[in-house]
This record gives C-alpha cells, structure tokens and sequence, in this order.
C-alpha cells in the first residue's frame, strides 16, 4: 500500500470511528412506537406498584392492629380466668361450709 492509500484508509477510519461514537439520532417509527408503548407500560407499572406498596403498609398495619388487640385480648382472658378460679375457690369453701353446717 502507498502512502496515499494508508492515508485514505486511515481517514476512512477515523470517520467510521467518529460516527460510531457521535452515536445516531434517528430512530426508525417502529421503534420509536415501541418505546412509546414500552414507557406507557412501565408508568402503568409504577402506579400498580405505588398502589401495592400502599396496600402493604395498610395490611401491615392492620395486622400489628390486631396483634396488639389479641395481646389486650389475651391480658383479658388471664383476668377472667383468674376471677373464676377465685369464684370456684368461695363456691367450694361456701359448699364446704354448708356442709359442716348441716352435720352439726
């Protein structure tokens, strides 16, 4: 190859290159539609998201709503719970009493 010829192909090159990188600003319909269509989808995306997101913080909430009242719930079983085997110890010693009564 002569000079001339290396020179040539070399701005040839040199050309290719700065295109390559200059990038292309045209973009053919179709894709152009695609995208399009693709950005609809994902702000469709977004808000069912949002939206799911929303949900999630208000289920969860309601579960630690309902946690915290079955504790309470809980608290107020073991109350009753305990005035009952309080009643059930008078009744038997009432029964008890009774009992001693009529034997004498």
């Amino acid at each position: 190859m002569t000079g001339n010829e290396r020179r040539a192909v070399g701005a040839i090159a040199l050309v290719g290159l700065l295109v390559g990188l200059g990038g292309c600003d045209w973009w053919p319909p179709t894709l152009q539609e695609r995208i399009g269509q693709l950005e609809a989808q994902i702000k469709t995306l977004n808000e069912e998201k949002a939206t799911m997101q929303a949900k999630v913080v208000e289920m969860t909430k309601a579960a630690e709503d309902c946690g915290a009242e079955k504790a309470q719930l809980e608290q107020a079983a073991g109350g009753l719970k305990e005035q009952v085997d309080q009643l059930t110890a008078t009744q038997e010693e009432e029964k008890a009493k009774s009992k001693k009564g009529k034997k004498k």
